[in-house]
C-alpha cells in the first residue's frame, strides 16, 4: 500500500472515491472542503493499493507539527469503501504512523466519524485507534431521533404545547434561500446566550449553499404577516441522516413555539423521503467537558436521544 499527499490535479478522482465510501458525505468533497482553504495548511492523504486502486481518503491539515483530521470539519477519519477489510485499515495506520513520522509531525488528531453518517459498519478504525494506543481527546455528545424505530420517544409535553402554539398563531414553515433573513436573528442568539459566532460566515454558508443546494436546505418559520421568526440550516449529509447545522428563533418566535413547529416539519418530511436519523446536534463546550443540560433536555423533549463525536490523539 502506497500513501499520497492530495494534489488539486486528484479532485475528480477523491470525489468520485467520496461518493462510494460507505462512510463518506458531502462534507469530504473538495468544493466543500476547500471553501476554507486558506484558513487551513492542506495535508489529506489518499491510500493506494499495490495495483494503484485508491482504497482510501483522509481529510486533513497541518498545523504545526500536528496532523488533524480535519480542523474544519466536526468528524473526518479515514474514508472506506465496503472492500475494505480490518486488516487493511490496519496497515492503513501503520503505514500512516511512519508517514508522519517521516515528514516530522509529532501527533495525531483523529475526528472519528459518527456511526450515524456511516452507510454501512465502519469502525474498523477505532479498534486500530486502541491497538495504536490513541487516548480519548474530547467526547461530544449530540442528540438524534431515530425516525423509523418502534422505540421512539414521544414528544414531551412543553414541546407538544410549543407545537400548539405556533399552530394557533398561524406559524407557517417554506423552504427557501432566504438565508439573509434568517441570518442575523442566528448571530444574535449565539452572541447574547453563548458569546459566540457562528461557525461559517453568511458570505461562506452562501458560497456552500450555491454548490450544494441539494444537500444544504435552509427553511424559515414565518408568522402570519409572513415575518421570519425562526430558521434552520439542514445538512443532508448521506440517504439516511440529516443534521441540523442550525436552528434558531428571534424573541417572538420562542415565545410562540416556532423551533417545535419547524422540527414536526422538517422530520415529517425526511421520515417520509425514507431518511432515518435527524441529527440535533451537539451540545457541548470546553472540548466536551461542559455539557449545557438546558440545551440538550431541549432537544430530547423532541425524543431525540445520545450519539457521541468522538476525537482521538495519537502522539508519535
Amino acid at each position: 500500500m502506497n500513501i499520497c499527499r492530495y494534489t488539486k490535479d486528484r479532485k475528480q478522482e477523491w470525489d468520485a472515491f467520496v461518493h462510494d465510501a460507505k462512510n463518506g458525505t458531502f462534507l469530504f468533497l473538495r468544493d466543500y472542503m476547500d471553501y476554507h482553504a486558506e484558513r487551513f495548511m492542506d495535508h489529506s492523504l489518499m491510500y493506494y493499493d499495490d495495483k494503484g486502486r485508491l482504497m482510501a481518503v483522509m481529510p486533513a491539515n497541518e498545523d504545526g507539527h500536528i496532523l488533524y483530521s480535519h480542523q474544519g470539519l466536526t468528524y473526518g477519519g479515514l474514508v472506506l469503501t465496503t472492500k475494505s477489510r480490518a486488516t487493511d485499515v490496519g496497515t492503513m495506520f501503520s503505514m500512516t504512523i511512519a508517514y508522519l513520522r517521516e515528514h516530522g509531525f509529532t501527533e495525531w488528531y483523529y475526528k472519528q466519524i459518527p456511526s450515524i453518517y456511516c452507510q454501512y459498519p465502519s469502525q474498523e478504525d477505532e479498534y486500530w485507534l486502541w491497538r495504536n494506543n490513541a487516548s480519548l481527546a474530547c467526547c461530544n455528545l449530540s442528540c438524534t431521533i431515530q425516525m423509523d424505530s418502534n422505540l421512539s420517544t414521544p414528544w414531551e409535553r412543553r414541546r407538544r404545547r410549543g407545537l400548539k402554539r405556533a399552530t394557533e398563531a398561524g406559524l407557517h414553515i417554506t423552504e427557501d434561500a432566504d438565508i439573509e433573513t434568517f441570518w442575523p436573528i442566528m448571530v444574535e442568539n449565539l452572541r447574547t446566550k453563548y458569546g459566540a459566532a457562528p461557525v461559517h460566515t453568511l458570505d461562506e454558508m452562501k458560497i456552500l449553499h450555491s454548490r450544494f443546494p441539494d444537500n444544504i436546505r435552509i427553511y424559515t418559520c414565518l408568522d402570519s404577516q409572513d415575518i421570519v421568526r425562526a430558521g434552520a440550516v439542514v445538512y443532508v449529509t448521506n440517504p439516511q441522516t440529516i443534521h441540523v447545522q442550525y436552528a434558531h428563533a428571534d424573541q417572538m418566535g420562542k415565545k410562540s413555539g416556532a423551533i417545535d413547529l419547524l422540527y414536526d416539519f422538517l422530520t415529517d418530511k425526511y421520515h417520509a423521503s425514507g431518511y432515518t436519523y435527524f441529527d440535533i446536534g451537539t451540545s457541548n463546550e470546553q472540548g466536551g467537558r461542559f455539557l449545557n443540560e438546558k440545551l440538550i433536555e431541549q432537544k430530547e423533549g423532541f425524543g431525540g436521544r445520545g450519539i457521541v463525536y468522538k476525537h482521538w490523539r495519537i502522539v508519535l
